[in-house]
């Protein structure tokens, strides 16, 4: 990328002095200026956007760019050159002058031969300007100047665009007065897991059962959970061997600790019998969460955020689905969590465009046993400190919820996070601690919800179509079904968020054999790290809706989202 900014940095510093001298030769107003400045950015422009564009691998992207932007850039120069730049000398008024002895005609005549040679003046002269005064312009020296502000102005651009974002009070997502911590047992995986819930609620079984046969499946709960592992392997790109075997891989650390619902195993023990009996004390709030971030960045966080503990995002009760026991905050955890540390781990880009297949579940499962890592390596760190702490996956509370709280992202239409830098596409671990001498970090707005109205790729991109196309986010489910309690028991009621058909989601990860990720990979914010792409998201908080979905049919055009295409899993295999 250095070579990139250093080719725009020529540009622009060769630029400065050909207008220098274009302004010596020829008179220009402000619309003359208008075109040529932005002539000129939208080449430098695309020169950035191409080579960014192919250095992440989609040429179609760069294609694009030079198309959209150097074409648009070549017509305003054009436009600008014939039309408003005109010679510096004009002719004198004597030689428009008539005299009483000639003839009207004869002065007629010589004005329009006037005007002719000044026209074709005017042509040779704009012609001679590249031959004179742009090769003199050269320089190295010149250049390099150029080169180097304009590197420097890069980097400016660059820090600018990582944005991040507008500090708010608390989280947007209002709740009503009757709110209610969500009960761990209605989460889908819990309970399709733990067969005395499955007793326990016999008609939830039932009905969902019975609307999945409705709709042409073969599914039963008591075996989802056991298909969803197993998969479904075929001589289909994505589906081989070699892709579930990518794939068993990724998930073999989460595995080891047993499901990533089931509470106090493993990496995500309770066991608090390695507090160290001396407490370390932090000269400042501000110093003990710079240690603690460094600390999850070494671990392998992507981000880090701390918020304070809200029992509203906690699961309550908690639920063992293994070993088939209901667990309290106040009875069974042992302490009293203050903070809640919340770490982002980023998932392979190029896998999860793969989606649905089996090589992007390789990446969410690799995710998930970083999650392990990561979590469990932060907890023991605080442990040492002489705190308590306990590593959580998606055991013991509302991942997204906390996230959002520590102002890592915004909750999106299809029910995860959207993380600032990353998009979608990343798994979310926490720590829960009694350490509060920290400083925390404030929930923030992105942009992100206003611009989750206007574009509902992933409910397009959706299989099973269980994502909403609702424009905005409400208290009430509106997906059939809804308004069966026994059908839409995962639906966490009094939170104003899109409302999803999650049973029928998680059916297709049974039906498909992966954990899809489709909608992940179709989002627009589902991108590499390239300024090209900091620069449009930056752009998301302080544009209008129709831009918002100009931006969606442009991610489209240039080639980005796209899912089940094989042509992903190659890639991945030869990236």
């Amino acid at each position: 990328m250095g070579m990139m900014w250093t080719t725009v940095g020529l540009v622009a510093g060769l630029s400065v002095f050909v207008y220098v001298e274009l302004a010596k030769r020829f008179r220009l107003d402000w619309r003359a200026w208008t075109g040529l400045i932005l002539g000129e950015f939208l080449i430098l422009f695309c020169i950035a956007w191409s080579v960014a564009s192919v250095a992440e691998g989609v040429p179609r992207s760069a294609s694009m760019g030079l198309i959209m932007f150097g074409g648009t850039a070549l017509i305003a120069m054009i436009l600008t050159w014939r039309l408003l730049i005109e010679p510096a000398q004009k002719p004198t008024a004597a030689s428009h002058v008539v005299t009483g002895s000639q003839p009207k005609e004869t002065a007629a005549a010589t004005s329009e031969s006037e005007d002719a040679t000044a026209a074709s003046q005017s042509g040779s002269t704009r012609r001679a300007f590249f031959g004179e005064s742009v090769l003199r312009a050269i320089g190295w020296k010149k250049a390099a100047a150029g080169g180097a502000a304009l590197a420097a102005a890069g980097l400016g651009t660059y820090a600018a665009i990582r944005s991040k974002g507008i500090p708010l009070d608390q989280v947007p997502n209002e709740m009503t007065d009757d709110y209610k911590s969500f009960d761990n047992r209605n989460c889908i995986q819990t309970f399709c897991i733990s067969e005395e819930l499955q007793e326990m609620y016999p008609e939830r079984v039932k009905a969902w059962e019975a609307r999945a046969k409705r709709d042409g499946k073969d599914f039963t709960v008591a075996t989802s959970h056991a298909l969803s592992i197993k998969g479904k392997m075929s001589d289909q790109p994505g589906y081989t061997q070699l892709d579930y075997a990518l794939r068993s891989g990724g998930w073999l650390t989460s595995r080891s600790s047993g499901p990533a619902a089931m509470p106090d195993s493993g990496a995500r023990s309770w066991d608090q019998s390695d507090v160290a009996q001396q407490q370390w004390r932090f000269d400042s709030q501000q110093d003990a969460a710079k240690a603690i971030k460094r600390a999850a960045e070494l671990y392998g966080a992507a981000a880090c955020g701390i918020t304070r503990r809200d029992r509203r995002f906690d699961y309550d009760p908690i639920y063992d689905p293994i070993n088939e026991k209901e667990l309290t905050w106040d009875d069974d955890f042992p302490f009293e969590p203050k903070t809640v540390i919340v770490c982002l781990i980023e998932q392979d880009y190029i896998a999860m465009s793969a989606a649905p297949t089996a090589v992007a579940d390789a990446t969410v499962g690799q995710g998930y046993s970083e999650m392990d890592v990561v979590a469990s390596h932060l907890a023991h760190f605080i442990r040492l400190l002489g705190y308590h702490a306990v590593a959580s996956g998606n055991d013991l509370g509302l991942s997204t919820a906390y996230a959002a709280s520590a102002g890592l992202g915004e909750l999106a239409r299809a029910g995860w996070l959207i993380a600032a830098g990353f998009g979608p596409n990343v798994r979310i671990c926490k720590v829960y601690t009694d350490f509060d001498f920290v400083e925390y970090d404030p929930p923030r707005d992105f942009g992100i919800t206003n611009f989750c109205i206007h574009c509902k790729r992933c409910a397009d991109a959706c299989p099973p179509q269980s994502i909403t196309h609702e424009d905005h986010p409400s208290f009430e489910a509106t997906y059939e079904g809804a308004d069966d309690p026994n059908y839409a028991f995962a639906n966490h009621k009094g939170v104003r968020k899109w409302q999803n058909d999650t049973l029928k989601c998680f059916e297709y990860w049974v039906e498909g054999g992966t954990g899809c990720s489709s909608c992940v990979a179709a989002c627009p914010y589902n991108k590499p790290d390239f300024w090209h792409h900091d620069f449009v998201e930056a752009t998301n908080i302080i544009t209008p809706g129709p831009l918002h979905q100009f931006n969606k049919e442009m991610d489209k055009v240039f080639g980005y989202g796209s899912v089940n295409d094989p042509k992903k899993v190659e890639q991945f295999w030869k990236s």
